[in-house]
C-alpha cells in the first residue's frame, strides 16, 4: 500500500516492487548483485550476514513465520518424529531455516530424510506425490478447506521455534551510501503496513484488482486475518526488532551448524542514521567568552537547557520503558501459547529439562502425563475451528484449577496437552489423570455434546532423558486410543 497510497512517491522515492518465485534470484543474491535495492525474506538471512554478505535487517513485519508443514490428515504424521523416513518438500535455505530447525531439535537427521524441491503445487500432496509441504499457515491452509481436503499443520512455532518473517533488508553499500533514502524507504513501508492494517477492505480488493485476480476476495480476507495475528499490531510496535531475539535465532542456526560462529551481529540490525548537530556547542562557547558581561542572559539560558534537557530525560526514560515493556511482551509471547496461555513447548522442555535433571541428582520420582481430546477434528469440522479454539481454552482452564503449584501444564501441540509432575510416582500421576479424565467427562467444554480425553502417563526411570520420558507417555496415549480412547493408560 505504500506504493499505492503514493508514500514512496511523497517520500521522494521511484519504486518498482519486483515478484520473488521459483524461477526469481534469491533475494539475498538480487540484492547484492545490485539488481535490487531492498528485499523481503525470513530470518534466514541472518545467516548470509554470518556468512560474511554485507546485508542488513532494516525491519521485521511479522513477529512470527508463517511457514508451516501441512500434511494429509490420514498420513498418520502427527509431529516432527513422524516425519523421519518421509518425503518433504522444501525450499533452499534461507527460506526453509525454520523447518530445519525444527526437525534438528527433534532428533532428526536430515539425511534420513527424503528432500524434494518444492513444486508450489499443493496439488501434489492431495496425490501423494510427496508427505508433506512446506507452506504458508496464511495461505494453504484457506485451498485445502476450500477443496474439501482434510490436513494437520505441524508449526515450528509450537517446538520452540519462533523466528521473524517478512523482513525487510538491504546491502550496507547503499545504506552507506544513501543513508537518507533508505531511512526514506523504511518509513514509507511501515506507513504503507499501518494503512493496509487499519483498511484491511480496502487493501483487499485493490490486491486482487492488480495483483492476485486469480484469489478470491475470501481467500484474500483469510490471508489478512492469518496476517493480522502473525504481526502482532496491538502488542508490538511494527518493524520493531528485538536484539536479544535476533541474537538467539543466530545462535539457533549455529548449534544446529546452519551458520558459522562465533555470533557477531555488529552492523547487522539498522539503525538511522542522526545528523549530529553542533550548534549548541558553538553557542555555548560564545556565551561563555561573554559570561561577565551577560550573566544574567548566561543563567537564563541555563534553566532553559535544564529544563531541555529534563525533557530529553523524560523522553529516552519513556522510550526506554515503552522497549522494556515491548521487549516483556516478546518474551511472554515467545513462552506462551496464544491460545490458551499455557506455556509453550519451547518453554516446558526448558523447565522440564531442569527437572528430569534434578529428578536424577537427587533421587526423587518425575511423572508425565501426555493427554489430548478425543475425536477433536471432528469438533472442528462440525462446528469450525473458532469453537475448537474455546473447547481447547475451556479445558487448559479446567485442567489447570485442579493441578498442584510444582506441576507444570503445556500445550504441547493442536489438542495436546502435558503436564509434568516431580516428586510424584507413576501410581499417583495415573490417580491424577483418572481424575482429570472424569472431570473432563462431565464438564460442559462444549454445549450440548460431551467430550472425553484419553491419557497416557510414564514415569522417569534412571538413565532416560526427557525424550525418552515424552516418548514413552506418547506410546501410553497412542495405547488409550488404541484400546478405546477416554481412558488412562500407563
Amino acid at each position: 500500500m505504500a506504493l499505492e497510497k503514493g508514500y514512496y512517491r511523497d517520500a521522494g522515492l521511484n519504486v518498482e516492487i519486483l515478484e520473488g518465485g521459483p524461477s526469481a534470484l534469491k533475494p539475498v543474491d538480487a540484492l547484492l548483485a545490485g539488481d535490487s535495492d531492498f528485499a523481503i525474506s525470513n530470518s534466514g538471512m541472518v545467516i548470509e550476514r554470518m556468512a560474511g554478505k554485507p546485508v542488513v535487517a532494516l525491519a521485521a513485519i511479522m513477529q512470527t513465520s508463517p511457514i508451516v508443514w501441512i500434511v494429509r490428515a490420514d498420513s498418520g504424521i502427527r509431529t516432527p518424529m513422524d516425519l523421519a523416513g518421509k518425503r518433504l518438500m522444501l525450499m533452499p535455505a534461507p527460506e526453509s531455516a525454520e523447518l530445519l530447525i525444527t526437525l534438528r531439535r527433534e532428533g532428526i537427521d536430515i539425511n534420513q530424510l527424503t528432500i524434494q524441491p518444492t513444486s508450489f503445487n499443493l496439488q501434489d500432496l492431495l496425490d501423494g506425490k510427496t508427505d508433506a509441504y512446506d507452506g504458508y499457515i496464511s495461505n494453504e491452509p484457506y485451498w485445502l478447506s476450500q477443496h474439501g481436503a482434510d490436513y494437520r499443520l505441524i508449526n515450528p512455532r509450537e517446538y520452540g521455534v519462533n523466528f521473524y518473517n517478512d523482513v525487510l533488508y538491504t546491502r550496507e553499500q547503499l545504506l552507506e551510501e544513501k543513508p537518507a533514502q533508505v531511512a526514506a524507504f523504511v518509513e514509507a513501508s511501515l506507513k504503507g503496513w499501518q494503512y493496509a492494517l487499519a483498511h484491511q477492505e480496502e487493501t483487499i480488493r485493490l490486491i486482487q484488482q492488480r495483483y492476485a485476480p486469480e484469489k478470491t476476495l475470501e481467500h484474500l480476507r483469510f490471508e489478512a486475518e492469518a496476517l493480522q495475528k502473525l504481526i502482532m499490531p496491538e502488542l508490538v510496535q511494527l518493524g520493531h526488532m528485538n536484539p536479544g531475539r535476533w541474537e538467539y535465532i543466530a545462535n539457533s542456526y549455529v548449534q544446529l551448524g546452519m551458520a558459522p560462529g562465533p555470533v557477531d551481529l555488529q552492523g547487522f540490525l539498522y539503525s538511522e542514521q542522526v545528523e549530529q548537530d553542533y550548534r549548541m556547542v558553538y553557542l555555548g562557547g560564545v556565551l561563555a567568552l561573554l559570561a561577565i558581561v551577560l550573566v544574567g542572559a548566561i543563567a537564563l539560558r541555563f534553566a532553559t537547557l535544564s529544563r531541555a534537557l529534563q525533557r530529553e530525560v523524560n523522553r529516552r526514560q519513556t522510550t526506554e520503558q515503552q522497549l522494556l515493556t515491548s521487549n516483556c511482551t516478546l518474551e511472554r509471547l515467545a513462552n506462551t501459547d496464544r491460545l490458551t496461555g499455557l506455556w509453550n513447548r519451547l518453554k516446558f522442555e526448558e523447565v522440564a529439562q531442569q527437572e528430569v535433571s534434578r529428578a536424577e541428582r537427587y533421587g526423587y520420582p518425575l511423572s508425565l502425563v501426555f493427554f489430548d481430546l478425543d475425536h477433536f477434528k471432528d469438533i472442528n469440522d462440525q462446528h469450525g475451528h473458532e469453537v475448537g479454539d474455546q473447547v481447547l481454552c475451556r479445558l487448559a482452564q479446567l485442567v489447570s484449577g485442579h493441578l498442584r503449584e510444582s506441576d507444570s501444564l503445556c500445550r504441547w501441540g493442536g489438542e495436546e496437552f502435558l503436564i509434568l509432575m516431580p516428586h510424584t510416582d507413576k501410581q499417583q500421576a495415573e490417580q491424577l489423570a483418572e481424575k482429570l479424565r472424569e472431570l473432563v467427562a462431565k464438564a460442559a467444554l462444549l454445549e450440548q455434546q460431551s467430550i472425553s480425553a484419553s491419557f497416557g502417563i510414564a514415569q522417569l526411570a534412571p538413565g532416560e532423558l526427557l525424550r525418552d520420558l515424552v516418548r514413552n507417555a506418547d506410546a501410553a496415549l497412542y495405547r488409550a486410543k488404541q484400546l478405546g480412547r477416554n481412558r488412562v493408560e500407563a
